[in-house]
């Protein structure tokens, strides 16, 4: 899970730090495969939120009574001894929280399951004008399909169904009319909050899946195409009814065109929009709820549908960007229904020594590079997956010492338990260069610099992003003809290897540099870009596997 590029740190700098740098790879397949359990609240330092895992550390004094120094920071902190009985393996996974307890199941019919009781899936339809014809059967077709595989899997999933053009439906029953929200309302989110709660404030139970499906698959059959587009209300309905509701879950939300209506307009007369989709993310997390973005373009139609920006409501809940025509909508529906998710309310956190600086972390946020120094919010994530941390060293450090790092990752689990992996590494220090490029594995290199050039993609940096990877590609093929030449030992295999995803990947550029050509720019460099961004190694794997045959 916490693995890294290099054996060793360097008493100075790598002399070719751009070949070179000190990475670790963060892989979140092993969090559905726990480790030794702990059920105690951790101790952490006071200063810098390092976990305490080490017994051998603690010291006593007449004076301070138990304490011990934090390895990371040097802060004195005091401890009391019996709530560590022992010293804790390097790789532990804490419950923080147990799944709440939950009493006997009721015999009542589903329609009657208490409304805090399984997952409440929306689907967020753009209905305004250009999605008449081919666009909006296909939705319609699409979602049909997903509630009746609701149906059969997964029954007690509770369900919405909000569309929007100038004016937002919500249909809060199978059985009855939606409930029609227009006019100055749609740009005030105080008042869009104050009447919801009005209108469904009787409403005491939201019906599943497993009882309601096919009243449900009438209602979109009925849907039909309108006027403009009022998406950030829609939105914003769709958000607070996870609240009213209690509930966590997922927002689809489908589009064909920019917001212009209401608040969050997209289409540069509403000055703020960015802003507003970031605090739509941030209250989404907030409520654990994972959002999935689906474009739709017609081939040619180059209609903009702000992505870039939406974007970012993926970026930050887990969720997934798409751009898709009328034809793939079968397809990325079905995909979203497979979409399994192995932790959400997923927090990373890496403690360094003062010698140490986290320089970069990619894999995090497609649409800016990830906060360093400090908790990185991921939302929900799958089991493939893969963060990216380069770190640097702020000194010239001492031969033979140990550097100690520790990760740490919060996250709730499929049960509904808290839990906290902690990973401690120690780090020698050497000073023999020769060595440490020996044994130094390219790959992770190579894959830190996809995602890297990822972010540059979703921000319509194309041409950056390619020349970022044939540049390294050169670069490799350099320094592995000079190691030849001067006749040094090094880790060949992962060079070629990593030089085979380069190849691939720039291959995927050039294919998408034709395909984008037909579709919305912006939008189609932000799908592409945020896709990139989170490419792990295993994933890029599977697309070559996948081209061989």
């Amino acid at each position: 899970m916490f693995n890294r590029a290099f054996k060793n740190f360097l008493t100075k700098k790598p002399s070719k730090v751009d070949l070179y740098p000190y990475l670790y790879s963060i892989s979140f397949g092993e969090l559905g495969k726990p480790k030794e359990e702990i059920r105690t609240e951790p101790i952490k330092c006071s200063n810098c939120g390092a976990i305490f895992t080490d017994t051998d550390l603690i010291q006593v004094d007449s004076q301070k009574g138990s304490y011990y120094v934090c390895e990371f920071c040097g802060t004195i902190n005091t401890i009391d001894k019996s709530k560590i009985e022992k010293k804790l393996p390097n790789d532990i996974d804490i419950i923080l929280i147990e799944a709440l307890k939950k009493g006997p199941k009721k015999e009542e019919k589903i329609t009657k399951m208490d409304k805090t009781e399984g997952d409440l899936y929306i689907s967020v339809i753009d209905i305004s004008g250009s999605m008449s014809g081919a666009k909006i059967e296909a939705v319609k077709k699409s979602l049909i399909q997903t509630l009746k595989d609701f149906k059969i899997n997964s029954p007690s999933t509770k369900y919405l169904l909000i569309a929007f053009e100038s004016s937002v439906y919500y249909y809060l029953k199978h059985d009855k009319n939606p409930l029609n929200f227009s006019g100055d309302l749609l740009f005030s989110l105080e008042r869009i909050k104050d009447q919801l709660i009005k209108s469904i404030k009787k409403e005491k139970f939201l019906g599943s899946i497993g009882e309601f499906a096919d009243g449900w698959i009438r209602k979109v059959e009925d849907l039909r195409s309108m006027d403009m587009t009022a998406l950030g209300p829609a939105l914003y309905f769709a958000i607070n009814s996870f609240e009213l509701f209690k509930h966590t879950g997922r927002i689809t939300l489908l589009t064909d065109g920019l917001a212009n209506q209401g608040i969050g307009n997209l289409s540069g007369t509403s000055p703020g929009a960015e802003k507003f989709y970031e605090n739509m993310a941030e209250l989404c997390n907030q409520h654990k709820i994972i959002v999935d973005v689906v474009g739709v373009s017609t081939s040619g139609d180059n209609n903009e549908m702000g992505l870039q920006t939406l974007g970012k409501l993926t970026d930050k809940t887990g969720g997934t960007l798409y751009l898709i025509s009328s034809e793939e909508m079968e397809e990325i529906f079905s995909e979203l229904r497979q979409m399994r998710y192995i932790g959400k309310d997923v927090k990373v956190k890496v403690i360094v020594p003062p010698s140490i600086i986290i320089k970069n972390i990619t894999g995090a946020y497609s649409s800016k590079s990830a906060i360093k120094g400090s908790e990185i919010n991921l939302g929900a994530i799958t089991e493939d997956r893969e963060l990216f941390l380069e770190l640097e060293s702020a000194k010239e450090l001492v031969e033979k010492e140990e550097v100690p790092i520790q990760l740490q990752v919060e996250y709730i689990d499929n049960d509904g338990r808290k839990r906290m992996r902690v990973i401690n590494d120690r780090v020698k220090v050497t000073k023999d260069e020769n060595k440490f490029k020996s044994q130094y594995n390219q790959k992770f290199n190579v894959m830190m610099n996809i995602q890297t050039a990822g972010r540059s993609y979703y921000a319509g940096k194309a041409k950056e992003s390619k020349a970022r990877l044939r540049s390294l590609r050169d670069e490799m093929l350099g320094e592995m003809k000079h190691l030849k030449s001067v006749n040094m030992t090094f880790a060949e295999k992962d060079f070629t290897e990593g030089l085979a995803f380069l190849d691939d990947e720039l291959e995927e550029i050039e294919m998408e540099e034709v395909k984008g050509t037909q579709a919305p720019t912006l939008s189609f460099l932000a799908v592409k870009g945020q896709k990139r961004a989170r490419m792990s190694s295993g994933a890029l794997k599977k697309r070559m596997e996948k081209k061989k045959k």
